[in-house]
């Protein structure tokens, strides 16, 4: 198995740390979560909330969706929250253009941390650090 190929695993992160998360993911980066009542789902993050006088937060976001009953784009919006030493509780907000509904899916279960895309620029910076380790 060549160093490339390993890159590309989904590294898992404890889901009952919530401080740990905020501080580990950023805007822009994908995870892969389930929740106890969600199969995997690939998200995106949008904004983390570190540690302040509310409880550690991290928004996601998935793609937008067309709802073929009305051509409607709609985009869900997951609150990953914590409150006191319990699992993380995952809210689903959907967004439509004229309404957003809200569910809780369950506690938070499994997150993992999916390499980003790579661009030609981070291609070359692991192509160089390749070379100097071998």
């Amino acid at each position: 198995m060549s160093t490339h190929e390993h890159s590309i695993v989904p590294k898992p992160l404890n889901p009952r740390d919530a401080n740990g998360l905020v501080q580990q993911l950023a805007p822009g980066d994908r995870v892969r979560i389930t929740t106890t009542n969600l199969p995997p789902t690939i998200l995106t993050v949008q904004e983390t909330h570190p540690v302040t006088s509310h409880a550690p937060q991290l928004v996601l976001t998935a793609p937008p969706m067309t709802t073929t009953a009305q051509d409607d784009i709609q985009q869900a919006t997951y609150h990953c929250c914590r409150h006191a030493d319990s699992p993380m509780t995952v809210l689903e907000y959907t967004h439509t253009a004229t309404d957003t509904t809200a569910r809780c899916i369950g506690s938070l279960t499994t997150i993992a941390h999916l390499p980003q895309l790579s661009t030609s620029t981070e291609d070359t910076a692991a192509k160089a650090e390749v070379s100097a380790n071998e």
